[in-house]
């Protein structure tokens, strides 16, 4: 029985991973089970054997990587406060290195995969955000007049904006983690105790320097001829 159970667990793995490949390769959530079988080395049934649907499939992918983001962020072992700015940095690491597999998820989550798809995307991260508001207030860092809810979803609203933005090719990943922080910093400063509103004061001041100097790079990339304007 436990030699069975070790398989199947083997073969869920390599469908995960194999819909992960997918993704990275052509950028889109829109593979067939056919090819995702083709991918893992399995018949096209064992799919839906193990897993039940497509969705569901999409659902323990997902999953897998919040797993992996949190155990990243939890190694860093930084305070409360520090943490809402280092889950920002994290993430953009993680993009960095399977840009069009995050595209791909992010895309979907905010346009074709429908309000279901964003539930079950969305709901365990309200959860991890709500957690470090929590975290936070119990430190002393933020007021404990705020509403946890209410804030987690205004911290995750004001990094997906700037998301959304690297998803369309408006920002660089680099912008993103400075818009995103920066926002954050806003927010933060907004129900900020006298234990945190100097060190965020900071922050807000060194994240205004690093968009100066990203404005002033990205003007400088855009006065820069384009490869068939220099050929002219």
């Amino acid at each position: 029985m436990a030699n069975r159970e070790t398989a199947k667990q083997r073969r869920r793995q390599q469908i995960m991973r194999a819909a992960r490949t997918l993704m990275q390769r052509t950028g889109r959530t829109g593979f067939s089970m056919r090819a995702l079988a083709d991918e893992a080395g399995v018949s096209i049934a064992t799919p839906y054997n193990l897993f039940g649907s497509k969705q569901a499939i999409m659902f323990a992918v997902l999953d897998a990587d919040l797993e992996h983001y949190q155990q990243r962020l939890a190694s860093l072992r930084v305070d409360e406060l520090e943490t809402f700015f280092k889950a920002v940095t994290v993430a953009t690491t993680m993009y960095s290195t399977e840009p069009s597999f995050y595209r791909a998820v992010l895309f979907a989550v905010y346009n074709e995969g429908g309000r279901d798809y964003r539930a079950m995307f969305g709901g365990p991260r309200h959860a991890m955000w709500k957690s470090f508001v929590e975290a936070a207030v119990k430190a002393g860092y933020l007021s404990d007049a705020l509403d946890p809810d209410a804030f987690a979803a205004t911290l995750a609203r004001t990094f997906f904006a700037s998301i959304l933005e690297w998803v369309s090719g408006e920002l660089s990943l680099a912008e993103l983690e400075a818009w995103a922080q920066y926002g954050f910093a806003l927010v933060l400063r907004g129900m900020a105790t006298p234990a945190s509103e100097a060190h965020l004061d900071e922050r807000l001041i060194d994240l205004q320097r690093r968009l100066r100097q990203l404005w002033k790079k990205r003007r400088q990339q855009a006065q820069q001829p384009q490869p068939l304007e220099a050929a002219g």
